[in-house]
């Protein structure tokens, strides 16, 4: 044996080595218990945990770089990753060290040095709570509250330590204050350090009354933190100024101060930060909510600069004396250098990003730098101390074995053997431990049933669900080749299916691939599922309607074909479906194969026509790129589709050929779905010109994709590594010469250069299409003719015009469509049009629900929009498919003024075109020639535009008011809007999926934006008049419980909520999106609802009241009771009044109820109708109605 010479038993060296024997071992040879694992364990102390805060906040500041990029975020979960495999390592040691060895955690407790790294062991967990929540909250509400349960422990071991260890210090350390040094801050700092995770995540928390329960709680962390980190820190400079700087043993603790600085500043702006979002959405603070929240966060940031200042100074005594010490010893302390100074990164990251600050982003980016570098150092020494044993030494185990005396007999007896001896120290572990391994055990198992039992989610297991549904068929055995190169044979003209043979060689160029080599499928033909229907789709844009056309008459074509199809193979199809890209969300379709039909096959056609101006092709070809490079999503998310083509239509008089730009969208769309489904072009493009022989490429182009259907039907799939199937062989040279390629690494010879590189006009088309027929005029029936008419080589010229487009250019239909629609144009993107009620008004027949409600004199307003373009398509969009649609402007922006001016000049110039009109009042048609008011909610999303606080601002110096309408999709634009006289939110659902139902967004974190908007709205309730437009479509949200929307407007708490009957615009595009009459509620309808609303208002606590109604317009107004005064609603606004304010305290420095105008007249509150007695109503020919 190594180990003590003893001819007891094992069980008494192993206790004379523990110290429980009364005997020292006297041998020059160290005792079992000083070798191997066991050494590793004795010796493993405390302060291992300091590596956790040193990786931890690594992690944490390559996440949350001020100038960041994906690759390094990619390195943060890296770092992420360790963190969290050395925390569950360290935390396994640091048990098996107590439970076999327990006289060691009284030793460790009465030492004055390892005892204080207990604090260690929860800033370690507190790093991996923050990136969980960072990092891994996308996965869904579980982990934020699994990172909250892991909070809770981690605060109750912070006060632990913050409570124990100083009481420990003061009553059996008591150390002379030469002795004292900034360690003493490690038991105290995890206060601090569980208060600032606890505004991290409390941000992410669901529910805001644990949010504020977390805030509080993590507001009292910080005060106890803080205030016993100020009074170590008077102690510890006292004993500075009394003795010299610390021995070099314990130099790096000079560092520790900045520990409770940097992250006390974080924290307190942290918390801040959040209780302006969380305060006001719970009944805390009462009236002044809002301002308490804003207050807490001002006050966080001021402290946070002080905290940054003073741990600036604290650094540079630091560096200096580190600088004064020579030789630092190497050891575990070194870890001190990362985490003190990490946090003041934090702190600075904090700074820069409350109050924008270029400076604070660049000294967050200069010490997190220098951190990952210490890091770096820190990390490869201790690795290395760690192989060589020396960093296993731990103090406390010296005043142990000089406390105990040992006595064992060494004299008498021989050494057993080292497999007896072996044996025997296995049985005397287990007889001396078998208590704590059983109980440990046992929770291991409860805590792991535990989880499976609330995370029990059953998965279907697909890849063996044949297995289960069909007899098991012999496998054929197929021989891992990998093949150097490949000869092409291009004599025949059709595919024929051909038999796989080894070392197979043909005459042709030859190509080297590399990358991984793709294994040859084992499955045969015989194996392929041809069980499955096929749902064919024919995606479509059409701008003109023609495309439309075109596609409605090839689908019945295609069924027609199909149903015979399905007769001749026995394959079910089908009936095609067509599907307008203007009408449908991307994401059911491009983002995974439809579900709807289950386990069908699916088969895309797309026939696109391409344009030079902004269309809905854009913005899907936009969608389909994000989608390829989004690193969440799978690289090829459409594999599960049966395979894809497309047809595209184009002008040759204006673009002659492919380097042109002819066809080049539908082009582009071949490349993007090739990416997406995984090389599954079952057919190549086809492409025609709308003016000459669309109509015979098309034909063309059918056919090969009949016959790809065919080949389908009979085999079950496109074919493996086939030529036209889509493989990899024929499909990714597309991508050669493109910016963005696959990471694909291709040579080839001349012949293929002359083959990829030669660019090649339409005009060969014809003879291509010439040579799918035999002589004697019959179709081949076989696989699909190998052309690909889609030409990627390198000397193709960009095809997409340079610069940004215009939105709605004046050769385009859209500019024709909107004008058509009476709209007129102003600039590249801005449109002003007449509303009906001014027409009503100037004729003294009644104005719109605004007169009832604000007071605003309809002939006297102008409905406008700075941007044409919008981030949804609603179901109940009066401009379906006529106006642009976006996520991000790319447009050409004209400047505020061109808008401004040509917006009231049209306007002047509509309202003169009335002057004839019979019925006009002479006095109201002088009034409308001066625009008192101005709509901005015509079309599109007028917050959209980038410079719209400066368009306002025109508005407001020619004192014209204005009301803003907002589809909740832009928070950023949303909270960045100055002064506006009303504004609006559209509210058309309560919740997620409804609200893609209705409003179908285009923005995939839309939920997310929507709540944000609802955040802000609130937050601007006392600098703004707020109103919630709930509009109610009949089949979609009517039917809902108002208790969702109780809950928005609760969330939100507005000043106003327009509740607002659908308007059916009696289109065909509204037939196209699924609305009728049918989906028009009739007013009684819209009346329950408002009084479900505003009794479950009530029940919620929330002061709200129904206060004016326009039946005519199907229009409620709720109001909040801040406007119910003396008895009376005041929805009317004192128009000089909010001028007056705007001009004396500028932009959100006056509330709502200082321009509250007059009470709502009589007529227009809740239960007379609102129509204005003075007007006269009339019927719809025009005939006046008799009041009765």
């Amino acid at each position: 044996m190594s180990g003590c010479n003893s001819t007891t038993s094992t069980g008494t060296v192993q206790a004379a080595c523990n110290g429980s024997t009364p005997n020292p071992c006297e041998s020059n040879l160290p005792c079992k218990e000083e070798t191997g694992w066991r050494r590793v364990i004795r010796n493993f102390t405390p302060s291992w945990f300091a590596v956790n805060m040193g990786t931890g906040i690594v992690s944490i500041l390559l996440h949350n770089l001020p100038y960041n990029a994906i690759w390094v975020q990619y390195i943060s979960y890296i770092f992420f990753g360790l963190n969290v495999v050395l925390f569950t390592v360290f935390t396994a040691l640091s048990i098996a060290r107590y439970t076999l060895y327990p006289t060691i955690w009284s030793a460790m407790i009465s030492h004055p040095g390892q005892s204080l790294f207990l604090g260690c062991f929860p800033m370690g967990l507190a790093t991996i709570i923050n990136m969980m929540v960072f990092s891994c909250k996308h996965w869904g509400d579980w982990v934020i509250y699994l990172a909250w349960s892991l909070w809770w422990f981690d605060v109750w071991v912070s006060v632990a330590t913050c409570v124990s260890m100083p009481f420990i210090v003061m009553h059996r350390h008591r150390p002379g204050l030469e002795n004292i040094t900034a360690a003493l801050l490690l038991p105290i700092v995890p206060a601090v350090v569980a208060a600032a995770t606890g505004g991290i995540v409390a941000e992410e928390l669901p529910n805001h009354h644990q949010a504020l329960t977390t805030v509080i709680a993590s507001y009292v962390l910080w005060g106890i933190g803080e205030s016993f980190s100020a009074i170590v820190l008077a102690l510890y400079f006292h004993r500075l100024t009394i003795h010299s700087i610390p021995p070099k043993e314990v130099i790096v603790s000079v560092f520790l101060p900045i520990g409770p600085l940097g992250q006390g500043g974080f924290g307190i702006q942290q918390l801040g930060k959040v209780a302006m979002h969380v305060v006001p959405k719970t009944n805390a603070f009462g009236e002044v909510a809002v301002r308490a929240g804003e207050m807490l966060y001002v006050l966080g940031v001021f402290f946070g600069i002080v905290m940054w200042g003073f741990a600036l100074v604290w650094l540079s005594f630091a560096l200096i004396s580190i600088a004064m010490m020579p030789n630092v010893p190497r050891n575990l302390g070194a870890w001190g250098y990362t985490f003190p100074l990490g946090v003041l990164a934090t702190c600075s990251n904090a700074l820069a990003e409350n109050l924008d600050s270029d400076f604070f982003k660049i000294a967050t980016m200069i010490i997190s730098l220098a951190v990952v570098v210490l890091w770096v150092v820190v990390a490869a020494r201790t690795l290395k101390l760690a192989i060589t044993g020396e960093m296993f030494h731990a103090p406390c185990l010296k005043d142990l074995r000089e406390k105990l005396i040992i006595t064992m007999d060494w004299a008498n007896h021989s050494s057993p053997s080292r497999l007896d001896s072996f044996v025997d120290e296995l049985v005397d572990v287990w007889h001396l431990h078998r208590t704590p391994i059983l109980f440990t055990t046992c929770i291991i198992l409860v805590a792991i049933r535990i989880y499976f039992q609330f995370n029990g989610q059953k998965t279907e297991v697909i890849a063996f669900k044949k297995a289960y549904e069909e007899p098991a068929k012999p496998k054929v055995a197929v021989e891992e080749v990998k093949v150097e190169h490949v000869e092409i044979e291009e004599k025949t003209p059709t595919i024929e299916p051909v038999e796989e043979k080894k070392n197979a060689k043909s005459q042709g160029p030859r190509r080297i691939k590399g990358g991984l080599a793709r294994k040859p499928s084992k499955k045969t033909e015989e194996e392929k599922d041809i069980s499955r229907p096929v749902v064919p789709f024919v995606f479509f844009c059409s701008v003109t309607t023609k495309t439309a056309k075109i596609a409605q008459a090839y689908v019945e074509k295609l069924g027609g074909k199909l149903d015979e199809l399905s007769k001749q193979s026995g394959r079910q199809f089908l009936k095609p479906e067509t599907r307008d890209l203007t009408e449908i969300d991307f994401d059911d379709y491009f983002l995974t194969p439809y579900k709807e039909y289950g386990d069908a096959d699916l088969f895309y056609l797309f026939l696109i026509p391409s344009y030079n101006i902004d269309t809905i092709n854009d913005t899907f070809l936009e969608h389909l790129q994000e989608t390829h490079h989004d690193f969440r999503i799978d690289t090829a998310p459409l594999s599960g589709i049966l395979g894809y083509s497309v047809f595209g239509f184009g002008d040759k008089e204006n673009w002659p050929t492919e380097a042109d730009g002819f066809c080049f969208q539908a082009k582009e769309v071949d490349k993007w779905m090739a990416k997406l489904t995984g090389r599954k072009r079952a057919y190549p493009v086809g492409m025609g010109d709308m003016q000459s022989d669309h109509e015979e490429r098309l034909q063309e182009w059918t056919q090969g994709v009949e016959e790809v259907i065919e080949y389908v039907a009979r085999t079950g799939s496109l074919g493996e590594g086939l030529p036209g199937s889509g493989a990899a062989d024929e499909s990714d040279v597309e991508d050669i010469a493109e910016d963005e390629d696959d990471g694909e690494v291709i040579i080839e010879d001349d012949a293929t250069d002359k083959k990829t590189k030669g660019g090649r006009d339409l005009d060969d088309v014809e003879d291509l299409g010439r040579m799918i027929r035999k002589d004697d005029g019959s179709t081949v029936q076989k696989a699909p003719l190998a052309v690909d008419f889609t030409n990627y080589g390198s000397s193709t010229k960009k095809a997409v015009p340079q610069g940004p487009k215009k939105m709605v250019a004046e050769e385009s239909p859209t500019y024709k469509a909107l004008t058509k629609q009476g709209y007129a144009i102003v600039g590249s993107h801005s449109g002003v049009k007449t509303c009906r009620w001014t027409k009503s008004a100037l004729r003294g027949r009644g104005s719109c629900y605004k007169w009832s409600f604000y007071g605003i004199a309809s002939h006297q307003c102008m409905e406008t929009t700075p941007s044409l373009s919008c981030s949804n398509k609603c179901v109940f969009c009066w401009r379906h498919g006529t106006n642009p649609v976006g996520t991000t402007w790319r447009w050409v922006v004209d400047p505020p003024d061109l808008i401004f001016d040509g917006v009231k000049t049209n306007h002047y110039k509509k309202i003169k075109m009335l002057r004839g009109m019979p019925g006009v009042r002479a006095e109201r048609f002088a009034e409308a020639m001066q625009i008192r008011h101005c709509a901005l909610s015509l079309v599109g999303e007028p917050i959209f535009y980038p410079y719209i606080n400066e368009f306002l601002g025109m508005l407001h110096a020619e004192r014209i008011s204005s009301f803003l309408v907002c589809n909740a999709q832009h928070p950023d634009q949303l909270a960045d809007l100055k002064a506006v006289t009303q504004l609006y939110v559209s509210i058309d659902a309560a919740d997620k999926e409804s609200l893609r139902r209705i409003d179908r967004p285009l923005h995939r974190d839309f939920w997310e934006r929507f709540n944000r908007c609802l955040d802000i709205l609130r937050e601007k309730r006392f600098s703004h008049r707020t109103v919630f437009r709930l509009t109610l479509v009949k089949g979609f949200n009517v039917e809902e419980e108002a208790e969702g929307y109780a809950r928005l407007v609760e969330q939100g708490l507005p000043c106003f909520v327009e509740v607002k009957g659908v308007t059916y615009c009696g289109t065909s595009t509204s037939s196209n999106a699924g609305l009728s009459m049918s989906n028009v509620p009739f007013y009684w309808e819209v009346v329950d609802f408002v009084k479900a609303l505003e009794k479950r208002l009530k029940e919620k606590g929330l002061k709200y009241g129904i206060a004016a109604e326009h039946a005519h317009s199907c229009c409620i107004l709720l109001a909040s009771e801040r406007f119910y005064v003396d008895e009376k609603w005041h929805t009317l606004i004192d128009y000089k009044k909010f001028f007056e304010l705007l001009e004396e305290r500028g932009a959100g420095n006056f509330t709502p109820e200082e321009y509250m105008g007059a009470p709502t007249p009589e007529w227009a509150l809740w239960g007379n109708g609102g129509f204005d007695p003075r007007d006269d109503r009339v019927d719809r020919k025009g005939r006046k109605i008799e009041a009765s």
